[in-house]
């Protein structure tokens, strides 16, 4: 049995009061698809309709950059016939809980797909907070393992290396933990399309006004004024979530895909183009 990082970076929701990962994967392929794959947008989160698990399917998941491994329905696994190979905890912004998961999976998605994949059995709980016919979560143990772009605009996901306009601000990306993180004139922050709001570590907002959800708890959050620049250049400016622990070593924040037209993800060359 393997050891695994478990990190599940994903916002998945907040609570207003009442006013009164990884590893990589082997055997992946894939081809240039010029279609791609439909990208539906639900509360700033990409989803994905047509994933096969172990050659079953189709089913929607949840694509999310910020996770380490893959979540799966554990109804839908039983189903499956997917048993429990290890058991671990798994990590995020709000705290650890105990996770247990099956190793040696297949998905497929569109025209990429990659063996060896490891599955989560816990934390679609808070997943189903936000659509309750998600099925699952693709995380980085399979996202890693491809170029692709999303096309939020378009709403596409397309996958192999791409030649782009030259219009996007292109950043080198680090592998921290398994997922990967960009330097910011707000510290390093994690792209994470699994949070619809960016995220600040460490950062005391003027009062807590909301709970954070995500797949292993909640805390008290509040908001802050924030600017995003990367290289000089200002991508974003607004209010960003306020969490006033340091929630995870190397990362000062969350940085969702949904601030942007377009993402891409150069895998092959640890770089990221955003529009």
């Amino acid at each position: 049995m393997n050891a695994f990082t478990v990190l599940a970076a994903a916002v998945l929701g907040l609570a207003l009061p009442t006013m009164g990962a990884a590893a990589p994967a082997a055997a992946a392929t894939t081809t240039l698809a010029t279609t791609g794959v439909k990208l539906q947008m639900r509360e700033g989160r990409p989803l994905v309709d047509g994933v096969m698990v172990n050659g079953h399917g189709p089913y929607r998941f949840l694509l999310d950059t910020g996770a380490t491994l893959n979540t799966i329905d554990p109804k839908l696994a039983r189903l499956l016939g997917m048993t429990v190979t290890f058991q671990t905890e798994l990590t995020s912004s709000t705290g650890v809980m105990p996770a247990s998961g099956s190793e040696g999976g297949e998905v497929r998605l569109g025209p990429a797909t990659a063996g060896d994949q490891v599955f989560l059995f816990t934390g679609m709980e808070a997943v189903h907070k936000l659509s309750t016919d998600i099925q699952g979560v693709l995380g980085q143990i399979f996202l890693s393992q491809f170029d692709y772009l999303l096309d939020m605009r378009a709403g596409r996901m397309k996958f192999g290396k791409r030649q782009l306009d030259g219009k996007g601000a292109r950043m080198p990306f680090q592998i921290v933990q398994g997922r990967p993180v960009v330097d910011t004139s707000l510290g390093p922050l994690v792209l994470d399309s699994g949070a619809h709001l960016m995220v600040r570590f460490g950062v005391e907002p003027t009062q807590a006004t909301a709970q954070m959800v995500t797949m292993s708890g909640t805390t008290e959050v509040g908001m802050v004024f924030s600017k995003l620049a990367i290289d000089g250049r200002t991508l974003w400016r607004g209010d960003a979530v306020a969490v006033p622990h340091t929630a995870e070593a190397g990362a000062a924040g969350l940085l969702p895909v949904s601030l942007f037209k377009t993402v891409y993800v150069c895998n092959s060359e640890h770089y990221l183009v955003v529009d």
